[in-house]
């Protein structure tokens, strides 16, 4: 009880985020509608009523401190003016030049809005979806930051961390076991591959990349972090290797079910995140070790990296070596298997496709989304206008070619869809809250950097100081924002609240495990 009672705001705001991943990824609004609002007003209450408390601090103390710091944060009311100008739309509805055709154009009613210079939206339901997105993710933000200690953001990274892992593991029980869509029920229809909770590999791909790399971050904290503030603690090797090592579980798992999800995208960042994650914590705990430790430590590396290259030729070669099947049925069943998926899309993989992806060149969804912004530039065309107004938007020659199947209801680059669906001050918006929670972080990145110069022997970081005077947990924390925000210009992640949850809360997550500076309160 006493656990519950000094972690109650953290466990509301991991519940937000968890919840969102275990309902399809919060993309069926027949879930998210009835539920997520209640957990949102709990999340709230916790943060403004049962904050964490500081040693010695009372609850009062920790309530007053709270509210007193969120009145005073911009970020609270920026995020507040975003809810609104997404609220808006609700009751400025406009006419769709494509569902209200009969009406425009037989019966004369006008298209416009009643209120002309205000947000609009032609789909009241679809766009109170999307207010319900960020109405999720931005009070769990703002409760992460405000109600939690660094002790709290650190369990709430933890508790994350084993939410991927039982997602992870759903999707491989569901996979071994054949099911025909997630939790063997057909209530949410899929018209391609899924796995685990996820519909579209993307987004799933995308929410175990994250967290894979709080897997890591935790893992690094224990390993790295924890084990310097032992101080000689009556403990086994045996139960000090399980503590330290447990969450390579959670990252393994994380790590596998985003290659499962047959996601490029998450194949290459969880990829290149693992590569990362490697090189930085090898060179910043080699200059501390001594002889014998750095040889044992390559050592390991080494059988580590020959065992997975080994497991990876042995599972991805030798095919064509089983018998064939007597019946079709046989060969339909045998037919199928995730190991020649996987090398399907790795072998799809190229970097003039990814780049094009990236930068939108050879996509012809980023220029029709700009055609939609610049016919609505200030606030856009509401929540899932872009379906409605892309099909006017084209060429002659774009719908001829019927380019609209490949995926009309999303421009497949989340940034030019924010900016065709809630214009300029949409988008503008956004990047303050980004740019507000990465100024944090930078300032304390930079004070690391300055004060690691003076620093001498084992003690100083490698070169460049400035990348590895950063935590290891931090530089794990860091990648989970980069690598989304990365995907999404080339992708719709952060069309799932589950992945759009986890970007905002990942960058407040950071201080848990960032050291303390002068003028911050003691955790």
């Amino acid at each position: 009880m006493r656990f519950l009672y000094d972690n109650i705001s953290v466990l509301a705001v991991a519940a937000i985020c968890s919840v969102l991943a275990w309902m399809y990824g919060g993309t069926d609004s027949r879930l998210l509608t009835p539920t997520m609002p209640w957990l949102v007003v709990l999340a709230i209450e916790t943060a403004l009523v049962f904050p964490q408390r500081h040693p010695g601090e009372g609850l009062v103390e920790a309530r007053s401190r709270a509210w007193s710091r969120l009145k005073r944060d911009p970020l609270t009311w920026i995020s507040l003016l975003l809810l609104v100008l997404l609220a808006i739309p609700l009751f400025n509805r406009g006419l769709c030049p494509c569902c209200d055709y009969p009406a425009i154009h037989f019966e004369g009613a006008s298209e416009e809005p009643p209120f002309k210079f205000l947000p609009f939206c032609v789909n009241t339901k679809e766009h109170s979806n999307v207010l319900l997105w960020f109405t999720c993710a931005l009070p769990a933000m703002l409760a992460a930051k405000h109600a939690l200690l660094k002790r709290g953001k650190r369990l709430l990274i933890e508790l994350l961390a084993w939410n991927g892992f039982a997602l992870a593991a759903l999707g491989m029980i569901q996979y071994a076991a054949g099911a025909p869509a997630p939790f063997w029920t057909d209530s949410l229809k899929l018209d391609g591959a899924f796995f685990s909770t996820f519909g579209y590999p993307n987004m799933g791909g995308d929410w175990f990349t994250t967290t894979f790399l709080f897997s890591c971050a935790a893992w690094r904290w224990h390993v790295e972090c924890e084990s310097e503030t032992d101080h000689g603690r009556a403990k086994t090797n045996h139960s000090k290797f399980w503590r330290r090592h447990l969450f390579a579980v959670p990252a393994l798992f994380s790590f596998v079910a985003a290659v499962m999800t047959l996601s490029r995208a998450a194949m290459v960042s969880c990829g290149l995140a693992a590569l990362l994650v490697c090189i930085h914590s090898l060179a910043c705990s080699f200059r501390k070790m001594s002889r014998s430790r750095r040889v044992k430590t390559v050592a390991a590396y080494f059988v580590a990296f020959a065992l997975l290259g080994t497991f990876g030729w042995a599972s991805f070669t030798g095919r064509g070596k089983t018998p064939a099947p007597k019946s079709a049925e046989e060969a339909a069943e045998s037919a199928y298997d995730v190991r020649d998926d996987i090398m399907r899309e790795m072998g799809s993989i190229d970097g003039r496709g990814v780049l094009d992806r990236v930068t939108g060149r050879m996509q012809y969804h980023a220029a029709v989304a700009m055609r939609v912004w610049r016919r609505f530039p200030v606030f856009g065309c509401g929540g899932w206008g872009y379906k409605h107004f892309s099909i006017p938007s084209m060429t002659d020659a774009e719908y001829a070619k019927g380019v609209q199947k490949l995926g009309g209801a999303n421009v497949h680059n989340d940034w030019l869809q924010f900016l065709a669906e809630h214009g300029a001050a949409g988008l503008g918006l956004i990047a303050a809250i980004v740019l507000l929670l990465i100024r944090p972080t930078a300032k304390i990145w930079k004070a690391l950097a300055a004060a690691a110069r003076f620093m001498r022997g084992r003690d100083r970081p490698p070169r460049p100081v400035a990348l590895f005077a950063f935590p290891g947990p931090a530089f794990c924390l860091v990648l989970a924002p980069f690598f989304t925000f990365v995907h999404a210009f080339g992708d719709c992640p952060l069309r799932s609240p589950a992945v759009l949850a986890l970007f905002f809360v990942s960058f407040v997550a950071i201080d848990g495990y960032l050291p303390r500076i002068k003028n911050e309160d003691e955790d």
